[in-house]
């Protein structure tokens, strides 16, 4: 039968893809092949539904929600009003103990699939203790909604200009919602003018709202153009006021066609830094002083219970030398240097290698050394051999030439955190190719309600 584009069609969900579309099979009434694979956005394993095809291929076809016309037991009732618009916690319609079967067999199935590896041992997804309020850090945007009121929340999907207004969140934190609401009402007292890209007024951007979880420290930081009007910093100091947080902070991005784009930032009130404690399974701790603009892992409880892994995976073995890449701000590599002879750590950025050195010396940790650089070419003038590298590099993971520079070390282990299956099972090839094979791969459930999962792998020569 020919598909057409509009035409409804009607099939059952077995699987999630990667990207969170339910998937399903489809075929006429008396055709005898398996069916074209069809992906539909808002429906689980379970679920029978009825689409409308809004694309077409040759192998699959791509369809709009219309109606479920059988539910999935494994649905459940969203907590948050806005889940269906906002489009950030996806799966939360799911019942939790479901997403995480779905990551664990989407990590099996990147492996197979992409890496041509049928006998990874994959274990269990390691669960979120509570799957809401688990973010350290939030960033809520200045704008309009659909009605060209002021608001303050979330992009919807799709759409570049309108905001959600949120009046709750379930991301971050009851406190968060608070400061969300404290800071609308009173930028709307002050009239102040959300920025507009397409007419090129205004002036708020966004707010930023951190949170220790161990400590219990907040930090606020509201960013502007720097086209303010005169009273701002002065409203700003009230604004302060109200809030009662740890730190509140003021920052200007000035963008200037031809010129690099800068942020200054003004201390409103409070403390300089946000201070947030990590402690590991094993009961290594590290404190860490975090500025506005600095990388943290955003789940604290989930990344200590990643970078415990890692730790695990480390001490199967003894390390005199170990090279910690794509370090970031250096997390990790401490955490390590309490086991191991030295780690050198190698960064692009600069700014979290800075920041690495100082979180260092203020944790006494002295056995390890940071480089800025791309890695490939830092690695050229290294003239040190690991016994272990641990890798855990952006979403498009590594390429063959750094996986080869990597093998050239002849490290007996690598530990590689992803936090893309499909990268990392495409990895994974190119390092069997030199005779490295996957022991065990963990998979960290970093973000519930969303389709994301990290994952920490062990290889060995």
């Amino acid at each position: 039968m020919q598909l057409k584009k509009g035409q409804i069609i009607e099939f059952d969900i077995h699987a999630i893809a990667f990207g969170g579309k339910g998937l399903g099979k489809w075929k006429a009434d008396g055709e005898d092949h398996n069916g074209m694979t069809v992906f539909v956005d808002g429906a689980i394993p379970g679920d029978r539904v009825s689409a409308s095809l809004t694309r077409i291929k040759p192998k699959f076809a791509e369809a709009k929600l219309i109606e479920i016309v059988s539910e999935s037991g494994d649905r459940v009732k969203p907590r948050c009003p806005y889940w269906k618009e906002c489009g950030g916690c996806t799966f939360q319609f799911m019942n939790y103990e479901k997403q995480l079967e779905v990551k664990k067999q989407q990590t099996i199935d990147a492996f197979e699939r992409i890496g041509k590896i049928y006998d990874a041992d994959v274990s269990d997804v390691v669960p979120c203790d509570d799957p809401f309020y688990y973010r350290n850090k939030m960033e809520f945007s200045f704008g309009y909604d659909a009605d060209m009121k002021f608001a303050l929340g979330l992009h919807l999907p799709g759409r570049r200009y309108d905001i959600l207004d949120l009046k709750e969140c379930h991301l971050q934190s009851e406190k968060s919602t608070e400061i969300i609401n404290v800071v609308r009402e009173f930028a709307m007292s002050k009239k102040w003018q959300p920025r507009r890209y397409n007419a090129q007024t205004g002036y708020l951007k966004s707010l930023y709202v951190r949170e220790g979880k161990r400590t219990g420290e907040v930090m606020v930081n509201l960013v502007t153009t720097e086209n303010v009007g005169k009273k701002f910093e002065a409203e700003m100091n009230e604004l302060a006021e109200k809030l009662n947080v740890t730190s509140v902070y003021w920052s200007e991005k000035i963008a200037k066609r031809g010129s690099p784009t800068r942020i200054v930032e003004h201390l409103i009130s409070g403390a300089k830094t946000l201070k947030e404690d990590m402690e590991l399974k094993n009961g290594d701790k590290l404190t860490f002083e975090i500025m506005p603009q600095a990388f943290f892992q955003v789940n604290t409880f989930q990344g200590e219970k990643l970078y415990s892994q890692v730790i695990d995976f480390a001490l199967q073995d003894e390390h005199e030398t170990v090279f910690d890449l794509f370090c970031g701000t250096g997390t990790i590599g401490l955490f390590l240097a309490k086991h191991v002879g030295n780690v050198l750590g190698i960064e692009l950025n600069e700014d979290a290698v800075n920041v690495a050195r100082e979180n260092a010396t203020k944790n006494g940790v002295f056995n390890i050394d940071f480089f800025t650089g791309d890695v490939s070419t830092v690695l050229k003038t290294v003239r040190q051999f690991p016994s272990l590298i641990v890798v855990d590099p952006p979403r498009a993971g590594l390429d063959e030439s750094l996986i080869k520079k990597i093998n050239d070390f002849g490290a007996n282990r690598i530990i590689y955190v992803s936090c893309n299956p499909s990268t990392l099972a495409r990895d994974c090839n190119w390092f069997g190719e030199y005779g490295y094979k996957v022991k065990k791969v963990v998979p960290v459930d970093m973000f519930p309600h969303t389709y994301h999962v990290e994952n920490v792998c062990l290889l060995e020569r």
